[in-house]
């Protein structure tokens, strides 16, 4: 699919803006502060209804107005043109497609695929675990957009038990809440392993030769549930280790397992990437991963995303860039921010769009 144009108002450093985008995609050129990862954040934004950097509607807003608006025209891959119109004003946002109003963000996520790659994402590696839980999320309802609800049933769970277990209950009602968990921790799990299992096989089969240094690259899950390393776990799994702590819980007066506290790891030559990953090889180890991402959302969806590189070429070498290219399919519509004009030697197809200094 295609991004044709994006209409900004109010949205982070723009007051006012219009962008025309080719086919094939653009470079995006300016100096640091010239408003680049903030046109890939909105961009981005209208394919997620959320922030891809996980900022607050009110961190979007330009500085001193109430709320922000975003319009953009998309070329689907079926060949239809859409509209996509994004309004956040006092702290209520309307999302609409096609002038129709999107009542669930999943609506969004069936239509428009968009990939974001930045330096920063070298957090996924080196940061919390919250952080990890968020990519991966978002990635598994880009691709399952019914995962989006899944996941919003359990966090409603996991919030009504720890409310629970905050005060006075009777076994009955405990048991109930239980029953409830266990169940939705499992579907939640059950997406998770699909994800992961298509991610795991495309790192060993397609993904091996843009470095020598990341050759052998998964990404291990890990559970609070013992039982679920190997997602072989079923709801009464769950209620037993939920009976066998139950005086844990008690006195932490919240849940201890589950989805919501799980982890994810990095695993290089079988060593934890986190520990023992040079700069260079956590930073190529991402790249490949959105690579991954995007063939999955391609395979499964049959949609094309559109790719965001935010200025991430600049750290690496001139070899690693033309292997990543090489792999980039000349079917997506590609977007590459830089502070330099040398970008555009290698990537001669993409038109450039020069932004000025930042207000």
């Amino acid at each position: 699919m295609q991004v044709k144009r994006i209409d900004l108002s109010n949205f982070r450093s723009y007051k006012k803006q219009n962008f025309v985008f080719a086919p094939a995609g653009n470079l995006i050129i300016g100096q640091n502060g010239s408003g680049k990862t903030n046109l890939f954040e909105a961009l981005a934004y209208a394919g997620l209804g959320k922030s891809i950097r996980f900022h607050s509607d009110d961190e979007l807003t330009y500085h001193g107005e109430q709320g922000f608006a975003i319009e953009a025209g998309f070329l689907h891959d079926t060949g239809l043109d859409m509209e996509i119109s994004l309004q956040y004003k006092d702290r209520s946002k309307q999302v609409r497609l096609d002038n129709d109003i999107i009542r669930k963000l999943s609506q969004l996520f069936e239509t428009i695929k968009v990939i974001y790659c930045a330096p920063e994402d070298l957090q996924l590696i080196n940061g919390s675990p919250r952080l990890r839980r968020q990519y991966f999320d978002q990635a598994i309802a880009q691709i399952y957009p019914d995962y989006i609800h899944v996941l919003r049933g359990y966090q409603h769970i996991v919030d009504q038990r720890n409310s629970l277990l905050k005060g006075q209950y009777s076994s009955a009602v405990k048991q109930s809440w239980d029953s409830r968990f266990a169940g939705a921790a499992v579907a939640v799990l059950d997406y998770r392993k699909r994800f992961l299992s298509e991610l795991n096989l495309s790192f060993k089969e397609n993904y091996q030769t843009i470095s020598d240094n990341t050759k052998d690259l998964s990404v291990n899950y890990l559970p609070t549930i013992e039982q679920s390393l190997e997602f072989k776990m079923e709801a009464d799994t769950v209620l037993g280790t939920l009976l066998s702590i139950e005086a844990k819980e008690r006195f932490a007066q919240r849940s201890l397992i589950g989805p919501h506290l799980d982890d994810y790891e990095f695993v290089l030559n079988g060593h934890p990437l986190k520990e023992y990953g040079s700069q260079g090889q956590k930073r190529i180890s991402v790249i490949i991963m959105k690579l991954i991402q995007a063939s999955i959302i391609e395979n499964i969806t049959s949609i094309k995303p559109i790719l965001l590189f935010d200025d991430i070429f600049a750290e690496l070498d001139q070899r690693h860039t033309l292997r990543i290219k090489e792999l980039i399919s000349d079917n997506y519509q590609v977007f590459i921010s830089s502070p330099k004009e040398d970008i555009i030697k290698m990537w001669q197809e993409l038109d450039p769009i020069r932004l000025g200094a930042a207000d």
